[in-house]
């Protein structure tokens, strides 16, 4: 089994969780539970991209992924201000990511995310008529490049497999989705 199955086995549970819980129908019925939805996302990647930065085996590599931008772009779209953004909450505590392995088993959850993005991307176009433009660029993260990105993912995931670092991979991709579910989830 190659270290890819074994994430998409040992997290089954966890991404059905935050698939259900996320309630994705309620947040993304109106512009403003659209905001607010955006807003726990910025918390999320704000607070764990200036983490997991530090710990990235490739920064360049980690760097071209971040997407925090994107949800400042998206939020500013929706009427926030520079300032109102930079003072959001931020996702504490975060999951522990002591090595570059762990780096690499979180970026499995968020990568992933990206995938489901697309599909969110769709049902906010046809909802609330945003475009990545007009209040989507989050979602629409990768554009068409959305199956590349995470194939070139999966490449680099394999590459650091090895019988020493996947348990810490696949620890830290089941405390990812713990910690996203309880920020994404939590009733702010």
């Amino acid at each position: 089994m190659t270290l890819l199955e074994r994430l998409k086995i040992e997290t089954r549970d966890a991404h059905d969780r935050i698939e259900t819980a996320m309630d994705l129908d309620r947040r993304i019925s109106s512009r403003e539970a659209y905001r607010d939805l955006l807003i726990r996302f910025h918390g999320f990647h704000a607070a764990w991209e200036s983490e997991a930065a530090e710990r990235a085996p490739d920064r360049a590599f980690f760097q071209s992924r971040c997407k925090t931008r994107l949800l400042a772009k998206d939020l500013e779209v929706l009427g926030l201000k520079s300032d109102d953004i930079m003072g959001l909450p931020q996702c504490r505590p975060l999951m522990p990511l002591p090595a570059p392995e762990a780096v690499l088993g979180s970026m499995y959850v968020v990568e992933g995310s990206t995938l489901g993005g697309a599909i969110i991307a769709r049902e906010v176009e046809n909802r609330l008529g945003l475009t990545a433009e007009t209040g989507c660029a989050y979602f629409r993260s990768y554009g068409r490049n959305v199956a590349a990105m995470w194939k070139s993912f999966g490449a680099v995931l394999l590459e650091a497999s090895s019988p020493e670092a996947d348990d810490l991979i696949v620890g830290a991709a089941q405390d990812t989705f713990t910690v996203m579910h309880d920020w994404l989830c939590e009733t702010p």
